[in-house]
C-alpha cells in the first residue's frame, strides 16, 4: 500500500512539474517572441520614415496589402541608395535590401532587381483578423493584410471616437491611389508562441518625408 501510495504520489508530481514547465516554456517563448516584433516593428518604422530618393521620384515602389518596396539612404555609402523590401512570406515577415548601383541622367534611381540577401525578421506573424474602427469604413483591413497606406498625415487629422476594435487607424485613412500620394503607412500584425498562446496585435505608424508646399 505505501508503494502504490508513493507511485500515485509520484505520478502526480510528475504531471504537475510537467504542467509547470510547459507553461514556463510558453511564456518564455512568448516574451521572446514580442520582444523580437516590438524591435522589428522598429526597425521597419525607422526605414520607412528614412524613405527618400533626394529628388521628386516617389520614394515607394510597390505598396500591397503584405508588401511595400521603398528606396532609402544607403547608411555605408553617402550619397547612394538602396532597395528596401518588406513582405509577408507565410507567417514569416521578411526583409531585403539591394544595393542601388545605376541612376538616369536626370539621377533618378534605376530598380535594381531582387539581388540582395533575405532576412527573416520575425518567424511566427499572422494577418489580424478584419477590424474596421467605427465611422471609418476605409479604415478597414482585409484577410491576409499587415500593410495599409493612407493620404493624409494622420497629426493633421481630427481622430475619431475610441473603438473595442484593434486597430491602430483611429482617423479617416484615404485611399492614396498611388505611390505618389501616400504620406501614411500603418503595420498592424499578430503574433503568438503556440497556437495555445495568447495572440497579441502590434500596430505601428510611419509617416513618410513629403513636402507640404
Amino acid at each position: 500500500m505505501v508503494v502504490a501510495l508513493i507511485g500515485i504520489t509520484s505520478g502526480m508530481f510528475a504531471v504537475t512539474f510537467g504542467t509547470v514547465v510547459t507553461r514556463s516554456s510558453q511564456v518564455s517563448d512568448q516574451n521572446i517572441l514580442q520582444t523580437e516584433v516590438r524591435g522589428s516593428l522598429n526597425q521597419l518604422v525607422s526605414d520607412l520614415r528614412d524613405a527618400t530618393t533626394g529628388n521628386a521620384t516617389p520614394p515607394i515602389i510597390a505598396f500591397l496589402n503584405n508588401q511595400v518596396t521603398f528606396y532609402s539612404p544607403d547608411r555605408l555609402a553617402s550619397g547612394n541608395l538602396r532597395k528596401v523590401d518588406y513582405w509577408l512570406d507565410g507567417t514569416v515577415l521578411k526583409r531585403r535590401v539591394t544595393t542601388v548601383t545605376s541612376y538616369d541622367t536626370q539621377g533618378n534611381p534605376i530598380n535594381p532587381g531582387d539581388t540582395g540577401p533575405v532576412e527573416t525578421i520575425v518567424a511566427e506573424v499572422k494577418a489580424p483578423v478584419i477590424a474596421a474602427q467605427s465611422g471609418a469604413p476605409q479604415s478597414g483591413w482585409v484577410a491576409g493584410q499587415i500593410f495599409k497606406y493612407c493620404a493624409q498625415n494622420p497629426l493633421d487629422l481630427k481622430p475619431l471616437d475610441e473603438s473595442a476594435s484593434p486597430d491602430p487607424i483611429t482617423w479617416t485613412c484615404t485611399n492614396p491611389g498611388t505611390v505618389a500620394n501616400i504620406k501614411t503607412i500603418v503595420v498592424r500584425a499578430a503574433v503568438s508562441a503556440t497556437p495555445r498562446s495568447t495572440v497579441y496585435t502590434y500596430g505601428a505608424v510611419a509617416t513618410l518625408r513629403w513636402n507640404a508646399s
